[in-house]
C-alpha cells in the first residue's frame, strides 16, 4: 500500500472516529504504525537482482531532462545526469557539460573521477569555485596544460549560474539549477586522454541535515549520517520527502535513537571504534517514499510508530521491560509458535555496497566461512545438524550500509533472532494500554513455563470487546550485544593489466649525426633511441619532435623500432622531442621528453690522427689518417721553429692554407721545427687540437739570414683599431672612456678596463709593421715568422657566470680563445710604390724587392679580443749555384753577367779553362752583384784568349 493510500485512509478513518470512544481512536493511530514497520525481505536469488542494478546504475552517467534526482544521506559515489552539454572552440575544442548530482544542499565533494580516474586538482574543491587540473596529474595535464575545469555547485536554493558555463550564449543567469547538486565541468580535448564522452563520477559527502540537542533544540544543518537524522529530514522535507510537519513528530524519541545511534563500537580487535549505525546511501526518488523510509528503518533495526498523533522512532537494541503481564492479565488462551523452516536460517547473507569494491554490492555471511573461532553453537554445521542437515540460507540487502562490520552484525543478529523467536499471541485487558509496537513486556504463565520471560511488541490491534490484541516476539539481550568481528581482509591485486594504463617508454636519447648522399651531399641528422616500455602490450610508439621556438610538436614517425633518424635538422638549433607508447585499444602512456642541441656539422672535425714526418732531401713528406668525418673540408697545415714540444696552434704560422680531401700526404719544404695539422670542416670550424710532429733534421741547403725584423715589445708601427698595453697589442674598445657613466667602482660583473658595457671591442683591427724590408732587388727569399699570441675576455667574470659548468656547452676555461685571433699579412712590390693586396702570409718563397708585413686582430663576439705578445718576420735566402761552360774569354777581360744577380757579392766562383799551357793563368776582379770580370793571360803575362766553364755558389 501507497505512502498517499495510506494517508488517504489514515485521514478519512480519523474523520469517522473523532468523536467515538478513544479506545477504537487509538486502534486505529497503531494499525498506522504497524503499517510502516520493516518487512522481513523477500529472499533473493543469485547473481544480479534490482539492488545490484540500482548500484550499478547509480554510478553511470545518463542523459536526460526529467531522470530522477537521487538523495544522498552520509557518503556515496554516484554518477549523475548529464542535462547540458555542448561544444565551442577550433575544430570543437572544448566540451562543457552540467551533470546532476543529488539533492542539494551537500556538504562536500570529496573527489571526482574521469573515466575512472581519480582526478588531482590544482586546489580543494569548492561550491562555486573554478579549478583546473594539477600539474602533478599525469592522465588529465598533458603538454603543460590542464584538460578540465570543473565548477562544483553544492545545491543551495540560492545558488548562481556557473560562470564557467555562463561562458556559451546557451547558458543564461537564469540556468541555476536551483537546490541541485551539479557539476559545471569543461574538457579540452586530446586523443591521449578522451576517447569518447567522459564519464564523471563524483564522492559526495551528501546531505546537510538539522540535528536536535538534548533540550530537542534545532541546530544548524550539518553533514552526518546519523540514521535519526537522516530519516527525520526526509520526513519533514517537502522537496523530495514526505513533508510531515515537525508538530507531528516525537523529537525526544529520534534524539534518544540518535544517541543510539552513536553507540561506539570495536569492528575488530585493534580497531578504531566505529558507530553502531551509519546512513551511506543515495535514495531512489523513484521510488514510493514509504519504500524508502522502510530501507533507511532497515539500517538500523528502526521502528516508525505514530502514537498519539506523532511520529515516533525506536531502535530495536537492549532494555528493560516496562510492565509484567501475568495470567490474570491474559484473556482467554493464547497461541505459542516457533519459527517455521521458512523463517528459521543457519547462514545469512548480506549485501551492502562497499566502498572497497568501488561502490558495488559486496556480500558478508554470519557464520564466515571460516567459523572456526566460533563457539560450536554458534557454528554451521552445528546449526545445519540441529536444522536435519538442511541448508537455511537467507539473503538481505542493506542499501544504508557502506561498513562491512555492521553488514556483519546484521546478519547475525538476523540470524539469532531467527532462530531464538518464539511468537505468542495473546489478548490482555486494558493494562496494555500503553503499551507500543517496539516495547518489551515480561510474560509470566504458569502453563507455559514462563516466569517474567521478555518478549518484544510487534503488533496490536483493539477487539470489539475493548480487549488489546498482542502479537510478541521473544526477546534475547544477547542479540544486541556486539561481538568484535575479523579484520576484513583486503581484496588482493589483481595481476591483469589496466589496459587503460599503458606504462611509457624508459628513456629517449638523442644524438645527431651526419649523413652523406651518393651525389656527396651531407645533412644533419637528429638521432631518436627509445628506450622500451616494460608494458607487455605496446602497439607503436609516436615519435614527435618540433624546434623549441615552435608551439605544435609534429609527428614524425609511428612504429614498433626503437631507432629513429629525423633529417636535414638545423645545425645550431634546439630541438625537443617527446616519444609516447600506444597500446592496441589506442591508449597513449604519457610522454617523455628529451631535449638536444644539434651540433652534427658545428661540432668540431675529429684531430687528425697518425701524423708523421719523412725527411727526403730537401723535402718533408708529411702522412696522416683521413679523419671519419663526412663534412670535412680540407686540412691546415702550420709551422712553428720550437723544437722542445712548446709549439702551439695559436703561435705557429701558416704552411699551407688548404690541403683539400681526400689528400692524406703533403710533401713541403723541409725545416727544423714542428708540422702542426688540423682538419677543417665545411663550416669552418677546426679540429678542437693540433697534431703536431717535431723535425730535427737539418736541411741539406744552407740558408743566409737576409732578414730579421720585430716589432715587440714597443710594438711602433701603424695601428687601426689596436692598442699597445703592457708591451702586447689588442684591439682597442669601441667605448669611448668619457662616454661611460656611473662609477666604475660600482661595477662587479665585468674588470674595470672592460668598460660600462659588455662586447664593445671593434670587430677587427690591424698592426702595420713600423718598416718596409728592402731585400736591395728583386730576388727570391724565404721567409719565416712567429707570433706569439694569447686572448682575453675582460666581461668574464668567473664568479659572475650562472648555472652549472658541466651543463654549460661551452668550456670551462670560456669560449675566448674560439672567439678572438691574430694572423700575420703580406704584401711585396718591386718598386715600393705598387703593392699588392694584403693576403695571409704562409711560410713559402716569395719573389720581390720591397715586402709589408702586418698583424691582424679579429674578435668574433665583441667581447674578446687577441693579445699579441711578439711578432717576428725572418727572411732568408738559399745558397744557389750559376754556371756556364765552353764561354770563349778573348783576348782580354771578359765579364761574366749573371742572369739572376746574387743579393751579396760573397759568392764563390770557380772557373776551369782548356788548353791552359805552362805558365797560363787567370784574374778574377771587380766581382758585383751582377757579375765578375776574368782574363787569361800567358807566363809573359799578357792576355790570351782561352775556351772557360765557370760555376758561382752564394745567395
Amino acid at each position: 500500500m501507497g505512502w498517499g493510500s495510506i494517508v488517504k485512509a489514515v485521514t478519512k478513518a480519523v474523520g469517522f472516529f473523532k468523536n467515538m470512544n478513544p479506545l477504537v481512536s487509538l486502534g486505529v493511530t497503531l494499525f498506522l504504525a504497524w503499517a510502516l514497520r520493516p518487512k522481513v525481505p523477500e529472499i533473493e536469488d543469485f547473481g544480479t537482482n534490482e539492488f545490484d542494478d540500482f548500484e550499478r546504475g547509480l554510478l553511470v552517467n545518463k542523459q536526460s531532462n526529467d531522470s530522477n534526482i537521487p538523495v544522498i544521506f552520509g557518503e556515496r559515489l554516484v554518477g549523475g545526469t548529464r542535462v547540458f552539454m555542448e561544444t565551442s572552440g577550433t575544430d570543437n575544442t572544448y566540451l562543457y557539460m552540467a551533470i546532476v548530482m543529488s539533492e542539494g544542499e551537500i556538504n562536500d565533494i570529496e573527489e571526482i573521477r574521469v573515466d575512472d580516474k581519480v582526478v588531482t586538482w590544482a586546489s580543494a574543491l569548492s561550491d562555486g569555485t573554478e579549478v583546473e587540473v594539477g600539474s602533478g596529474d599525469s592522465n588529465f595535464y598533458k603538454d603543460s596544460a590542464s584538460l578540465i575545469r570543473v565548477e562544483p555547485h553544492f545545491g543551495t536554493d540560492g545558488q548562481s549560474a556557473s560562470s564557467l558555463l555562463s561562458t556559451l550564449s546557451s547558458w543564461g543567469s537564469n540556468h541555476k539549477l536551483s537546490g541541485l547538486c551539479y557539476l559545471a565541468l569543461r574538457f579540452k580535448w586530446n586523443q591521449d586522454a578522451f576517447t569518447g564522452i567522459p564519464k564523471v563520477q563524483a564522492k559526495i559527502q551528501g546531505k546537510k541535515v538539522v540535528a536536535y540537542n538534548s533540550s530537542l533544540e534545532a541546530q544548524t544543518a550539518a553533514y552526518s549520517t546519523n540514521p535519526a537524522w537522516c530519516l527525520l529530514d526526509y520526513l519533514t522535507n517537502e522537496r523530495y520527502g514526505k513533508g510531515v510537519a515537525i508538530s507531528e513528530i516525537n523529537l525526544q524519541s529520534f534524539y534518544d535513537a540518535s544517541q543510539v545511534c552513536v553507540t561506539q563500537v570495536t569492528p575488530y580487535s585493534g580497531a578504531s571504534d566505529i558507530n553502531i549505525f551509519d546512513t551511506n546511501t543515495a535514495l531512489d526518488t523513484s521510488q514510493k517514499i514509504i519504500d524508502n523510509v522502510r530501507e533507511m528503518l532497515k539500517g538500523c533495526r528502526g521502528y516508525l510508530p505514530y502514537t498519539q498523533g506523532k511520529y515516533s522512532l525506536i531502535i530495536e537494541t537492549t532494555g528493560s521491560a516496562s510492565i509484567t503481564l501475568t495470567e490474570d492479565d491474559i484473556i482467554g488462551g493464547y497461541n505459542l509458535s516457533i519459527p517455521t523452516k521458512n523463517e528459521r536460517y543457519n547462514r545469512v547473507i548480506v549485501g551492502f555496497v562497499d566502498p572497497a569494491r568501488n561502490y558495488q554490492v559486496n556480500e558478508v555471511q554470519y557464520p564466515a566461512i571460516d567459523d572456526s573461532g566460533y563457539a560450536t553453537a554458534d557454528k554451521h554445521a552445528t546449526m545445519k545438524t540441529a536444522d536435519g542437515g538442511f541448508l537455511l540460507e537467507g539473503r538481505f540487502t542493506f542499501k544504508t550500509l557502506t561498513s562491512a562490520y555492521q553488514a556483519e552484525e546484521m546478519a547475525e543478529v538476523i540470524l539469532r533472532r531467527s532462530r531464538e523467536a518464539l511468537t505468542l499471541g495473546i489478548n490482555v485487558s486494558f493494562d496494555a494500554y500503553d503499551l507500543a509496537i517496539g516495547d518489551i513486556v515480561n510474560i509470566t504463565h504458569s502453563s507455559l513455563g514462563f516466569s517474567a520471560k521478555a518478549f518484544r511488541v510487534m503488533g496490536l490491534t483493539f477487539n470489539e470487546d475493548y480487549t488489546i490484541g498482542l502479537s510478541l516476539v521473544e526477546y534475547q539481550a544477547s542479540h544486541y550485544t556486539w561481538a568484535s568481528k575479523a579484520q576484513v581482509s583486503s581484496t588482493p591485486s589483481t595481476n591483469l593489466p589496466n589496459p587503460f594504463t599503458i606504462q611509457p617508454p624508459a628513456s629517449v636519447t638523442l644524438d645527431d649525426t651526419l649523413v652523406e648522399y651518393n651525389d656527396g651531399t651531407v645533412i644533419v641528422a637528429l638521432d631518436v633511441a627509445i628506450g622500451a616500455s616494460p608494458d607487455s602490450f605496446v602497439d607503436y610508439y609516436q615519435v614527435e619532435y618540433k624546434l623549441s621556438t615552435d608551439s605544435d610538436y609534429i609527428i614524425y614517425a609511428q612504429g614498433s623500432g626503437l631507432n629513429h633518424r629525423v633529417l636535414n635538422v638545423i645545425d645550431q638549433k634546439i630541438y625537443n622531442v617527446r616519444v609516447k607508447a600506444v597500446n592496441t585499444l589506442g591508449v597513449s602512456s604519457s610522454y617523455v621528453t628529451a631535449t638536444r642541441t644539434i651540433i652534427g656539422a658545428v661540432e668540431p672535425p675529429s684531430d687528425v690522427e697518425d701524423f708523421s714526418c719523412n725527411i727526403v732531401g730537401q723535402e718533408a713528406h708529411l702522412g696522416w689518417e683521413q679523419i671519419p668525418d663526412l663534412d670535412l673540408a680540407y686540412y691546415n697545415l702550420r709551422f712553428s721553429k720550437e723544437t722542445d714540444g712548446s709549439a702551439t696552434w695559436e703561435n705557429s704560422v701558416a704552411l699551407v692554407e688548404k690541403i683539400s680531401r681526400p689528400a692524406t700526404s703533403i710533401s713541403v719544404p723541409a725545416r727544423q721545427g714542428t708540422y702542426l695539422i688540423k682538419a677543417v670542416d665545411k663550416l669552418g670550424n677546426f679540429s678542437s687540437n693540433a697534431t703536431a710532429i717535431i723535425s730535427n733534421v737539418t736541411s741539406v741547403l744552407n740558408f743566409n739570414a737576409v732578414a730579421t725584423q720585430s716589432e715587440h715589445p714597443t710594438f711602433s708601427g701603424t695601428k687601426s683599431n689596436v692598442i699597445v698595453s703592457d708591451s702586447t697589442i689588442r684591439l682597442d674598445s669601441s667605448e669611448l672612456f668619457d662616454s661611460a657613466s656611473g662609477d666604475f667602482d660600482d661595477e662587479t660583473t665585468r674588470f674595470f678596463d672592460s668598460g660600462v658595457q659588455n662586447a664593445d671591442f671593434y670587430a677587427s683591427g690591424n698592426y702595420l709593421f713600423a718598416d718596409v724590408i728592402d731585400i736591395g732587388a728583386k730576388h727570391t727569399v724565404r721567409i719565416t715568422a712567429s707570433l706569439s699570441q694569447s686572448s682575453d675576455n675582460p666581461d668574464d667574470l668567473f664568479d659572475n657566470r650562472t648555472g652549472l659548468f658541466d651543463s654549460s656547452s661551452s668550456n670551462f676555461d670560456g669560449d675566448t680563445p674560439a672567439n678572438a685571433n691574430a694572423h700575420l699579412e703580406i704584401a711585396t712590390s718591386d718598386d715600393n710604390s705598387t703593392y699588392t693586396a694584403f693576403q695571409t702570409f704562409v711560410i713559402g718563397d716569395y719573389t720581390a724587392r720591397y715586402l709589408k708585413f702586418r698583424v691582424v686582430l679579429i674578435s668574433r663576439d665583441l667581447a674578446s679580443t687577441p693579445v699579441v705578445s711578439e711578432a717576428t718576420v725572418t727572411i732568408d735566402m738559399p745558397d744557389r749555384i750559376f754556371s756556364d761552360n765552353n764561354i770563349s774569354s778573348g783576348a782580354g777581360t771578359k765579364t761574366v753577367t749573371f742572369t739572376n744577380p746574387y743579393k751579396s757579392v760573397n759568392y764563390a766562383v770557380g772557373i776551369t779553362a782548356e788548353n791552359m799551357a805552362t805558365g797560363d793563368y787567370f784574374i778574377v776582379e771587380n766581382k758585383t752583384i751582377n757579375g765578375f770580370d776574368v782574363t787569361f793571360k800567358n807566363s809573359s803575362n799578357s792576355a790570351v784568349s782561352k775556351t772557360f766553364d765557370f760555376i758561382a755558389k752564394g745567395f
